[in-house]
Parts: C-alpha cells; sequence; structure tokens
C-alpha cells in the first residue's frame, strides 16, 4: 500500500497505455492464431479424408487382380488359426502375402487391412523405402474396431502414431484403409511456429512503435502539467493576480483531449486570477473604507471631546448651552454615518448571501409619484434659493415594487446631492416618467461604475426588457469633474472634499442610491457636462398597476 503523496510506484499513463495496448495485441493475435490454426487443421484434414476415400476405393478395386509376389507364404503374423485354416481352403480368398499392399498409387505409410469375422486375416504398409510392414497384434485389433460405412475417424496405431481411417464392406469382408496424420500434424506445428514467431516480433515492433507513438502524443500534456506545476511554485498568497502561465496555443492544438484540458486549466487559471483580483480590490477597498470611516468619526468625536472640555472648565451656563447644542449636533451627524454605514452592510450582506441582490428586497407596490413629489416639495421648503421644477409626465400614479422606505432615501439622497452640491440660484429639474419596453434598460451584470468619452458614469443590475420607470434629477450648475466620474458611486467620494464637509455629508449618499437602485434590479447612471448634470435612476414597473405608456401631457410645479 503506497503512502499518500508517494508516486514513485504508481505506473505512468504512459506504460499503461503501452501494457493495455500489447495486451490486446497478444489476445488478439492469439484469438486470430487459434482461428487460423483450428480452420486450416480442419481444411488439412478434409483434404486427407478425401484422399483417404479415394484410396479406400483403390483398396477394394485392386484385390481381386493383384498377384503374389514371388516366395510369399504363410499368413501374416497375429492372425489366428482358423482364420489361416480358412483361408487355405477357399478359393477366393485373397492371397495371404495381400501383393495389393503397396500397390502403385498408394502413399508410403498408407495401412491396408481385411477384415472377416472381427479378425484381421490380411493388414500391413509400406514404408518410406518401400518395404512392406506388418501389423503389430495391437494395430490389428484397433483396426478390427474401426465401423462399417462410417465417416473416417482418427485412431492412434501405436509406434505409427495418428492414422486417419476408414471401413469400406465388400462380400463380407471389411477393407480398412488408413492415412498417416503426421505430416498435417508437422504442417500444423509448424504453423503455430510461425504464428508464435510473427506475434513476438510484432509485439515488439508495436510495443517499440507505441512507446514512441504515445511519448510524442503525451509530450503536449506533460506542457499543461508543468504549467499547473508552475502555477503551484507561484507566492499566490501575496494577492498579486498576474498568473503569467498558460496552456500555449500550439498545445491546445495538439488534440482534442489535451485541448480539454488545456482550455479547462486556462479557465481556471483566469478564474483565480479574477479571484485575487477582486479579493486584492477588496482588501484595498476595505482599508480605504476603514480609513475613510476612522477618519470621519474622528472629526465628530473629537469635535465632542473638546466642546465637553469646554463646557468643564466654564461656568458660563450660555456657553455650555452652546457647547451642548453643538455636541447634541456632533452626535447626530454620528448617528446619520453608523445608520448609513449599517445600510450598506445589510445591502452587501443580502447581495454575498443570495447571489441574486433584488431577491432580498420586500416587494411591494409604492406610489413612486407621491414620494417623489413629497420629496421635492421638502427640498423646495429645505433650500429656497434654489429654482425647483416637479415633471410629472404620466396622469396616473407611477408604481414600483420595492421598500418605500429605502426608495424614499434614495429620492431624498438625490435632491440632496442637487442641493448641497450646487451654488444658490440653481435650477433644478425632477422628472418621472413610465417608459414601456425600454431599450435602455440597466444591462445585466454586476454593478458597476464607470466613466465615458461623453462624461458619464453608471451603475447597473439585471432588468427585464417589460416597463421601466425612469427618475431624473438634473440641474444646471457647474459640471462634476472628469476625473471624479468614474468613483462617484463608490463610498466617501466626494466631488469637492473642503465644501462637501462643509455641508456635513459623509459621502455615502450616492454610495446608497446605488445599492438600492441595484437591490431592486435597477440602474443608475449620470452625466455631466457644462450647462446640465443629470443623474438618471431605472426601475422595473410593477406588475399591479401604474402607468404603461407615456402621456402627451406634461404636469410642472415650480
Amino acid at each position: 500500500m503506497s503512502r499518500p503523496g508517494r508516486t514513485g510506484r504508481v505506473p505512468s499513463l504512459r506504460w499503461r497505455i503501452v501494457a493495455a495496448v500489447a495486451l490486446l495485441l497478444v489476445a488478439t493475435n492469439v484469438v486470430v492464431g487459434a482461428v487460423t490454426v483450428v480452420a486450416f487443421r480442419g481444411y488439412l484434414v478434409d483434404r486427407l479424408d478425401a484422399e483417404l476415400s479415394t484410396a479406400a476405393m483403390r483398396t477394394v478395386g485392386g484385390r481381386d487382380g493383384a498377384e503374389p509376389p514371388p516366395g510369399a507364404s504363410g499368413p501374416p503374423p497375429g492372425s489366428s488359426s482358423s482364420s489361416s485354416s480358412s483361408s487355405s481352403s477357399s478359393d477366393d480368398l485373397p492371397d495371404p502375402d495381400n501383393a495389393f499392399i503397396g500397390a502403385p498409387g498408394q502413399s508410403a505409410g498408407t495401412v491396408i487391412a481385411i477384415v472377416r469375422d472381427g479378425d484381421v486375416v490380411l493388414g500391413g504398409y509400406t514404408d518410406g523405402d518401400g518395404d512392406q510392414r506388418r501389423l503389430t497384434a495391437a494395430q490389428q485389433r484397433t483396426l478390427a474396431a474401426v465401423q462399417t460405412g462410417r465417416d473416417p475417424v482418427t485412431v492412434e496405431l501405436g509406434a505409427l502414431g495418428d492414422y486417419r481411417v476408414q471401413a469400406v464392406g465388400d462380400d463380407g469382408d471389411v477393407f480398412v484403409t488408413a492415412l498417416p496424420l503426421g505430416d498435417l500434424d508437422a504442417a500444423i506445428a509448424r504453423l503455430l511456429l510461425v504464428i508464435g514467431v510473427v506475434t513476438v516480433l510484432g509485439l515488439a515492433v508495436a510495443a517499440w512503435a507505441l512507446t514512441v507513438l504515445v511519448r510524442r502524443s503525451l509530450r503536449p500534456l506533460e506542457r499543461v502539467a508543468a504549467v499547473a506545476s508552475g502555477v503551484t511554485a507561484l507566492d499566490l498568497e501575496r494577492g498579486d493576480p498576474d498568473i503569467p502561465v498558460r496552456v500555449s496555443d500550439s498545445d491546445l492544438r495538439a488534440n482534442r483531449e489535451v485541448a480539454q484540458v488545456g482550455n479547462a486549466l486556462n479557465r481556471l487559471l483566469g478564474h483565480v486570477a479574477r479571484a485575487l483580483t477582486v479579493r486584492r480590490d477588496a482588501e484595498a477597498g476595505m482599508r480605504t473604507f476603514v480609513a475613510d470611516a476612522s477618519h470621519e468619526l474622528r472629526t465628530p468625536i473629537a469635535t465632542v471631546r473638546a466642546y465637553a472640555e469646554l463646557s468643564e472648565r466654564t461656568s458660563d451656563l450660555d456657553a455650555v448651552h452652546r457647547n451642548v447644542d453643538r455636541i447634541g449636533r456632533e452626535a447626530v451627524r454620528m448617528g446619520d454615518l453608523v445608520d448609513e454605514l449599517l445600510l450598506l452592510a445589510r445591502l452587501d450582506a443580502s447581495a454575498l448571501a443570495s447571489g441574486a441582490p433584488a431577491a432580498q428586497v420586500v416587494r411591494e407596490p409604492v406610489d413612486l409619484t407621491s414620494l417623489v413629489v413629497e420629496a421635492t416639495m421638502d427640498a423646495r421648503a429645505t433650500a429656497p434659493d434654489h429654482r425647483w421644477t416637479l415633471q410629472i409626465v404620466d396622469d396616473q400614479p407611477v408604481l414600483v415594487a420595492g421598500d418605500e422606505v429605502q426608495l424614499r432615501r434614495v429620492v431624498t439622497n438625490l435632491l440632496t446631492n442637487a442641493r448641497t452640491h450646487t451654488p444658490p440660484g440653481t435650477a433644478v429639474v425632477v422628472s418621472l416618467q413610465s417608459v414601456p419596453g425600454s431599450g435602455s434598460a440597466p444591462a445585466s451584470g454586476s454593478a458597476s461604475a464607470s466613466a465615458s468619452a461623453s462624461g458619464s458614469a453608471s451603475a447597473s443590475a439585471s432588468a427585464s426588457d417589460g416597463a421601466v420607470v425612469r427618475f431624473v434629477v438634473a440641474n444646471d450648475g457647474p459640471p462634476i469633474p472628469a476625473e471624479s466620474l468614474p468613483t462617484l458611486f463608490d463610498r466617501f467620494t466626494r466631488g469637492e472634499a473642503s465644501r462637501s464637509r462643509e455641508h456635513g455629508t459623509s459621502g455615502l449618499g450616492l454610495a446608497i442610491v446605488r445599492a438600492v437602485v441595484v437591490a431592486h434590479g435597477g440602474g443608475v447612471r449620470v452625466a455631466s457636462e457644462p450647462g446640465r448634470t443629470a443623474f438618471t435612476v431605472d426601475l422595473p414597473a410593477s406588475a399591479d398597476g401604474g402607468s404603461t405608456g407615456v402621456t402627451a401631457g406634461a404636469g410642472e410645479a415650480s
């Protein structure tokens, strides 16, 4: 049993493939050789049986015309006395020396016997030198046991070896003819030898060629493994997203299997690089967020501490009241900042937990028309030095599905942003309308903020292709600096830091707008140029009611 991490005893894939193919070749050659030998032997036996039938007919036909050789006398050895007596007293008995054994037309080694009444009365064979040989008693008994009229059978004749034997009856006598199987067996043995030699040589050549081919075919896979090993040598703990190693295009074109593994590895490395990039950016964003939050909280805390110390040092009640009032305002500021941070944290946690931010929002019909009208009226009362204009395009109330509190915060934050970051006398136009089947619905994807050549930034999530509710806050104040657009929706981002702090803003308003809108399945974008800056919010229209089209008229309040 091998220990974990030790691969020295594990055979390589190259040798496994070679061994498997070699075993298949051996099995195939064995099967082919066996079938070939069996078929070839059957063919040779059939031919020998045909020759045996011809020789048997020739034996029966040549009995009466045979003449005894000179000096031949006496019965063949092993014949019974009764058979000899009967042979000597009958005129039609064949000559005991069976002159037709070895007659012309018979091959060397052909065994011939005449059986009468179950005994061999005449039998023998001619050897390779042309000499006639008699059969032993055991050989005669074997031949006498062969049944007449059957297909040829194989018998063993002692020292003579295996023979194919056929018995033919004629006039009460049984003529037994046998042909040797020695030459046939020798041919089969030679065929087996040839098949064995060819199998061994073919296996050796095939194994060598297969080893070379597999080694060449696995080289791209070895380079893929080298790429993977190179990745393990990188110090990814530092969070460096740059992973320079990749499987080359030439290896990807080597074969389909290597291409599958290589493409999978390249995609994996791409995912790892993106994950490292996200982690690095998240860590950097977290550090910046913590630093900015600490800085934002440090100022009111320092103010509270300073005014508290001043209150301890003075006995003037008016001064103490002023100090307490300032401490209260800073406490409210800290409370608002903490509330905004908690809201962003809840939205982030919901998005990470579900993978679908919109699924975490309370889905209730919200009258966005009433909400926008109320917020605009509040803004006019708060900032009377701005010129406020409200445009409601639809005759019927515009409904969206979502959380009313969060949507009110979106409208309020955008109006507050327009009020605090523009000078007195600025015209602010707030408009609301339904756009049926809008092709400009927010693109699908994660929330993003990017600047374009026209000076705009956007943040969006997936939205339906149906009706879209569009809420726009535009003003004619100074444009937003182009360098601020790409990060305008990030947390603690301010166009002008000094003026923002002067107005008491935390830099989280637009970040909350983006988070809430994205959680509702919508998108927010900004376009800024001299003379006009417009924040546009697109939200999916509610299916429960509301206007489904754009009316020709427009309502305006100023």
